[in-house]
């Protein structure tokens, strides 16, 4: 067992792409910098955290963003763009601070790694500053032995240790300067500014050093020998402009203090807004913000899960790269969500995104199952530790949006995309397996439905508490699960077209059942507009269309599914979606104002307006039925709804948001930071579908 664990480490290793190794991955703090160590899976982290006093509880040490009020201290990635580059401010009016944080990796033949930079913009009252360093213990089949050693002179700060295969040393040089000035740190001065403590953190508690720091700190306490935790503090005077700058290498021992960081840092800001034009074709403010936003949710973890079954991706442990729907709420991976985080990143970083999607493609089962929520580690499960998996639970399958771009795009991609078709077409057979209706003889009947433990509410269509039920009715059928069905047959055929032409024929002709069961059963004739089908438990004798219509009616249309000669069909579908049960000035309701159901249960996708649904429709109507007679007025008008929506809110408020108010005000609300999907605003100012 111990070889076949090794062997898969060396395989993943082999493949590894340097460039990956440092970056900002741990989204739900702050500030911090982390590898994506895929040797020994156990990361160095640099993390920051302040405090204005150090009281009893932990928290008066700020330190993730999810125990802050983000309504009132405001996080915002002025510049991100997911690889080498990004300066984030922290504006907290509770500490009367605002702080700057700048990430620059640079390129791999360099000598240095990274500098990481940690700057007071605001001070009013005094304030500790820490710059903590951690050995992390993610991998509990290797546990941790490196330490740190800590070398200290008037110029600056070294700290050292072995590399993560012990094949070299890594060095963070840590130079602190005050109003311009270095710091001359003496360790005799007791009224120094500087105090650095080496403590020894409990792997059990790695995640979050704050209890080991709060107890050194209450202590007076330090430990030399057998650190693996170093916490350097300095505490700012009102007025100060202090700035802590972290030089990282393995390559050589450098001079402390990087002289010329700010001009570097200009230059870099130019350069990334100039790539994103290149790429989007707009410099707009709202869109390059969002994108940042994005960027700065990218998250890379490790760990096993927690499952209603423990299949053989829940017990093992296993490396992930992805995008975060929030740094707030939701720090950890979605897969719906990833498929539209993608969206955007594929067009910028497409070497990210299909690592990304190779990460969530490498945590399917030996029976094709994906999780469609993914907290792997310690860590991120502490935010939402009741969550279990359920492995006859699905998502909708949006990756696909992405590999059809990768490959249409990016043809050096084709062979590696290859590789994992077969897993593919794992993942494909099992989502039928549990979201497909077959008779008593096994046979695939054409029609879908989410499986789910409750008959109103579903979680694997990604749509939760949208009514599913009419009083003593429920589904059959659902609208959204088969146009999702069908969307999944249809790329696996051009997959197929690809990589294995022998199943062509069989997807091709599973897609027409699917098609022709939609148009014929699922579509109401007395209003044209596609609807789930109900019937009374315990009887097959008589069908009904559901009542409720909002989001799960539009996917036929969003996907492209509806025949584009069917005018009256494609007609009666935006006169549903202008009608004032739906339409808003802030954009298309999630429930009509009619239905029993609306603002209901959670009030989540029961009246809210979400953007990801909408992109859909904008993004169907511009490729598929453009030419068709009020489609572009339509267009047109949406697009202008969503982006004044969003963006005069992110103006006002200094957030993205899960979703909007549909009350006629279109308030963000929800989680926020949301630097999810609501991140498709970029791809909706620039129309690049």
């Amino acid at each position: 067992m111990i070889v076949i664990i090794f062997t898969i480490i060396q395989i993943i290793w082999c493949n590894f792409d340097e460039r990956m190794r440092w970056g900002t991955y741990k989204p739900q703090l702050l500030h911090a910098v982390t590898q994506r160590n895929m040797k020994t899976f156990n990361p160095i982290t640099g993390a920051l955290m302040y405090a204005d006093h150090i009281g009893t509880d932990d928290r008066s040490l700020i330190y993730k963003i999810p125990d802050l009020n983000t309504e009132q201290i405001k996080i915002n990635p002025i510049h991100h763009n997911g690889k080498d580059f990004n300066i984030q401010q922290i504006s907290d009016p509770n500490t009367k601070s605002i702080i700057q944080t700048t990430f620059i990796k640079f390129p791999i033949e360099s000598k240095v790694n990274f500098v990481d930079e940690i700057q007071t913009l605001a001070i009013e009252k005094p304030l500790s500053l820490f710059y903590v360093l951690t050995i992390e213990q993610f991998n509990q089949f290797n546990l941790e032995t490196r330490t740190f050693q800590v070398n200290v002179t008037n110029q600056g700060i070294r700290v050292s240790t072995l590399n993560e295969d012990e094949t070299r040393m890594e060095h963070f040089f840590i130079t602190i300067f005050v109003n311009n000035k270095k710091y001359q740190y003496n360790c005799t001065d007791e009224k120094s500014n500087l105090t650095i403590r080496t403590l020894f953190n409990d792997y059990i508690y790695n995640y979050d050093p704050r209890p080991t720091l709060m107890q050194a700190i209450f202590s007076n306490s330090t430990n030399t020998n057998n650190s693996n935790l170093v916490a350097i503090e300095f505490r700012v005077q009102p007025g100060d402009n202090v700035i802590i700058q972290v030089t990282q290498t393995d390559k050589y021992i450098p001079e402390y203090g990087f002289d010329n960081l700010q001009q570097l840092s200009d230059s870099l800001a130019v350069v990334n807004k100039f790539n994103f034009k290149k790429v989007f074709g707009t410099d707009n403010k709202c869109a390059y913000s969002s994108f940042s936003n994005l960027m700065a949710g990218l998250l890379f973890t490790y760990g096993n899960l927690t499952c209603v079954i423990n299949k053989d991706t829940c017990t093992s442990f296993k490396p992930m790269l992805s995008h975060t729907p929030s740094r707030f709420g939701f720090p950890r991976p979605f897969l719906w969500d990833e498929g539209f985080h993608n969206m955007i990143a594929c067009k910028v970083n497409p070497d990210i995104c299909l690592q990304s999607l190779e990460d969530w493609i490498n945590t399917m089962s030996i029976d094709g199952w994906i999780p469609r929520e993914q907290p792997r580690s310690e860590e991120l499960r502490s935010y939402i530790p009741w969550l279990k998996e359920d492995p006859r639970e699905s998502n909708p399958p949006t990756f696909f949006f992405n590999f059809e771009y990768l490959i249409d795009n990016h043809p050096e991609y084709k062979e590696r995309i290859g590789k994992i078709y077969l897993k593919l077409f794992s993942w494909y057979n099992n989502w039928f397996r549990t979201q497909a209706i077959f008779d008593d003889k096994g046979k695939f009947t054409g029609f879908l439905k989410w499986w789910g433990p409750e008959e109103d509410s579903n979680l694997g269509s990604g749509l939760d508490d949208w009514p599913r039920t009419d009083g003593s009715k429920v589904s059959k059928y659902n609208i959204d699960a088969q146009s999702w069905g069908y969307f999944f047959t249809y790329q696996m055929s051009k997959l197929a077209k690809l990589y294995d032409l022998g199943i062509v024929n069989y997807l091709e002709q599973r897609m027409e059942l699917i098609l022709n069961k939609m148009n014929t059963n699922m579509l109401d004739p007395n209003d044209l507009i596609y609807k789930d089908i109900l019937y009374y438990p315990n009887t097959d004798d008589q069908v009904f269309f559901s009542p409720h219509r909002g989001y799960v009616n539009l996917f036929p249309l969003g996907l492209g599914l509806i025949d584009k000669f069917r005018v009256d069909i494609i007609k009666q579908h935006l006169n549903f979606m202008r009608g004032n049960t739906m339409w808003t000035p802030y954009g298309i309701r999630s429930l009509e104002t009619n239905s029993t159901e609306f603002r209901k249960k959670s009030n989540y996708w029961t009246g809210p307006i979400w953007i990801n649904i909408q992109f859909l429709v904008l993004r169907a109507l511009k490729l598929y039925y453009w030419e068709i007679d009020g489609v572009q007025q339509f267009y047109h008008d949406l697009r202008f709804n969503m982006i004044e929506t969003i963006c005069s809110q992110f103006e006002t408020r200094g957030y993205f948001y899960e979703h909007y108010n549909q009350n006629l005000d279109g308030q963000g609300q929800g989680n926020r930071p949301f630097n999810g999907w609501t991140s498709l605003i970029t791809l909706i100012i620039a129309e690049k579908y």
